[in-house]
């Protein structure tokens, strides 16, 4: 399995913001038949016969720039750590030239959002010489999920605490219970279930509304099929539970829906018993 850097997706305008999705990287890391052990091989066969089902999946971070606030929404797979590789061999992450490429430098960081600790999510919170990496920026993290990684039930324990450790002895870490509003356009809504502490971002301006969705969806069959989780989830009933109210809430508003792992945002709009996600309007 090879991971590639795709071609980054355009930015979307949210009012007087602007969500810039930054792809780290893509590749088939996980192929339907282990994301979605559960599903019977006839199903899952005609859903992945839907356009767009068998795309690669993606690794990707998010700036929200405009009204005065820089916000990163995760920072993906990050290099090598004092010499230890990453968690993709031979895949070399060149996602602070792509941050910077996108006119955003680690000093103008204002908030670091970490929708859940998972490594592909965390990478590039520390540099190489674990050292911060966005050094005055304030790094927000659901108390639940914290208390997950300290009681010793994360997956990749050690990468993790790599990117975050040396944060919080920074004193750059917040951790946050509940909904948590960053400021007057921007708050972090609990979606647990994938994780304990899963979080979203909503960025709502000028009558639009986003949402950054962290690993709510995994796969574009989610969409069709919300009630299927994935084997990466570890309460599948409560993530199944929090993807279908934030897809119908964004349904109803005709929102904006990005997440980590889908090549494509759009805009929530219900088929059926699921979810399509139409071009948005830049």
């Amino acid at each position: 399995m090879r991971l590639h850097v795709p071609p980054q997706p355009p930015p979307v305008t949210v009012g007087r913001r602007t969500v810039v999705p930054l792809i780290d990287a893509a590749g088939h890391v996980l192929p339907p038949e282990r994301l979605f052990p559960g599903l019977p091989p006839a199903d899952l066969e005609r859903l992945l016969a839907t356009d767009g089902m068998r795309a690669p999946m993606v690794v990707t971070g998010f700036a929200v720039l405009g009204a005065g606030t820089t916000i990163l929404v995760d920072t993906c797979l990050g290099g090598d750590k004092r010499g230890r590789r990453g968690p993709f061999p031979g895949f070399t992450s060149r996602w602070m030239t792509t941050l910077a490429e996108a006119g955003v430098e680690p000093g103008s960081v204002d908030v670091v959002v970490t929708t859940h600790l998972h490594h592909d999510h965390v990478g590039w919170h520390t540099t190489d010489d674990l050292k911060p990496a966005f050094p005055r920026a304030r790094h927000l993290l659901a108390e639940a999920e914290y208390g997950h990684f300290a009681a010793g039930r994360t997956r990749h324990a050690e990468r993790i605490g790599e990117c975050l450790l040396p944060v919080r002895e920074a004193g750059l870490l917040d951790l946050v219970t509940g909904a948590h509003r960053i400021d007057d356009g921007v708050r972090l809504l609990p979606a647990p279930g994938h994780s304990p502490g899963h979080l979203v971002v909503e960025v709502t301006d000028g009558g639009r509304t986003a949402v950054i969705a962290g690993d709510l969806v995994h796969h574009p069959l989610q969409l069709l099929r919300p009630d299927v989780s994935s084997s990466l989830c570890e309460d599948p009933a409560l993530a199944a539970e929090s993807r279908r109210r934030v897809l119908d809430d964004l349904a109803d508003r005709s929102g904006l829906f990005f997440a980590t792992h889908l090549a494509r945002s759009g805009t929530v709009r219900r088929e059926g018993s699921g979810f399509v996600l139409d071009d948005p309007l830049r």
